[in-house]
């Protein structure tokens, strides 16, 4: 059996793992269900054509009546459970686990059909199996596609290995001029890779009376000079770690970390405005996203983009000034936004209970001086521009 949908997004998904996060109770209802679907060999609740009420679904899962009424619309707005164009409950993972399962028999269809074909006609090589066939073919073929790699993709690195491996044997390869090596030498000793015979290295005529030219005793063993760096200036990389901090709105227990990676990049030549810059942009992102940095680790990659090149757009879009100053009815929205970011995220790790923390969170916002609006960057906004309104 299989729900009666006009489409199904296989990416939209909520994660299993995240069930964690529920409470004991939703947790074992979800289980009770996906159980009940699992001993049934369904991923929907529904008998032929007969659609099951929630009070039969609820007997067919070992659940009493009002403990799934009570839970179900929090489970369903998780993403764990699911009602069909016609009203069924369905398991969207098992739904998923089908479909995946579908393709996979089609995709083994079609090569039996494939091998039964080629067997018939007689074009296999002889003595081999399938299997070295299969090895030959996709070796051919540049070999399997990586994770998440596309077809597209997959055709230009298969087209650059073979540039690379025909310029390896296009290159020329280079020769060692031999020393000159005598009878009486050590047959064991490495032969150099010049000579020296009158005025001459290896046939190329040296003019001994220019004295200008200095040869150090390095390059002639093969070794090279390391330059030597100029110590930082411990003010300088304070100074950089303390901008850092700023941006990144972390406490004082990050400080070392932050003048460890300051040292590090000042060291490589990197401009500390985009240091700076990198970070203010990605902890503006993570805001968006209702994310709460805890260390400064979380902005190595983004610095490390910004030094590469890839990020140089998205930073020069980030910080370019505005016309004209955000008005101050923006200013107290984006604080108090960021602000219940922070009391949300810290929220919901004390609770442990995505439903709990939604019902309660009207009187943890007003504890901590929120408005008692929606929880979304365009509700702040109305809110305090109205408010400014109404006080003008």
């Amino acid at each position: 059996m299989r729900p009666e949908l006009a489409e199904f997004d296989q990416n939209g998904i909520t994660p299993w793992r995240m069930l964690r996060s529920m409470s004991p109770e939703l947790r074992g209802v979800v289980t009770n269900l996906h159980d009940a679907l699992k001993e049934m060999r369904s991923c929907v609740f529904r008998a032929g054509n007969l659609v099951l009420t929630d009070e039969q679904v609820a007997r067919q899962a070992w659940l009493e009546p009002d403990a799934l009424a009570r839970t179900l619309p929090v489970i369903m707005q998780a993403g764990f459970m699911a009602k069909d164009d016609a009203g069924a409950l369905y398991s969207p993972h098992l739904y998923d686990k089908l479909l995946k399962k579908e393709e996979r028999e089609a995709r083994k269809a079609l090569a039996d059909q494939y091998w039964q074909q080629a067997e018939e006609t007689g074009v296999m090589p002889e003595g081999l199996t399938r299997k070295q066939i299969s090895a030959r073919l996709n070796g051919a073929k540049g070999g399997r596609r990586r994770k998440g790699e596309t077809p597209e993709a997959h055709a230009a690195r298969r087209a650059r290995e073979l540039q690379e491996q025909q310029a390896q044997r296009t290159m020329p390869l280079m020769g060692v001029v031999s020393g000159g090596k005598t009878q009486t030498e050590n047959p064991n000793k490495k032969p150099n890779g010049f000579s020296v015979t009158g005025n001459s290295v290896s046939g190329f005529p040296i003019d001994l009376e220019e004295r200008d030219i200095h040869i150090p005793s390095s390059s002639i063993s093969g070794e090279t000079e390391k330059p030597k760096t100029q110590p930082l200036d411990d003010a300088l990389v304070q100074k950089l770690a303390a901008r850092m901090m700023s941006a990144s709105g972390l406490g004082a227990d990050q400080a070392g970390f932050a003048v460890s990676f300051a040292r590090g990049w000042l060291g490589q030549g990197v401009s500390e405005d985009l240091i700076v810059s990198a970070i203010a942009a990605h902890r503006r992102k993570m805001d968006e996203n209702r994310e709460t940095p805890r260390t400064m680790g979380v902005f190595k990659a983004p610095v490390q983009r910004a030094i590469s090149g890839e990020g140089v757009a998205e930073l020069l879009a980030d910080a370019a000034p505005d016309t004209a100053p955000a008005p101050e009815w923006k200013q107290q929205a984006d604080e108090a936004w960021r602000k219940q970011c922070s009391v949300y995220s810290s929220s919901m790790r004390q609770l442990g209970d995505f439903g709990r923390l939604n019902r309660e969170w009207p009187e943890i916002a007003a504890k901590h001086g929120l408005p008692a609006c929606e929880r979304s960057r365009a509700a702040y906004e109305a809110y305090f521009r109205e408010g400014l309104e109404v006080a003008a």
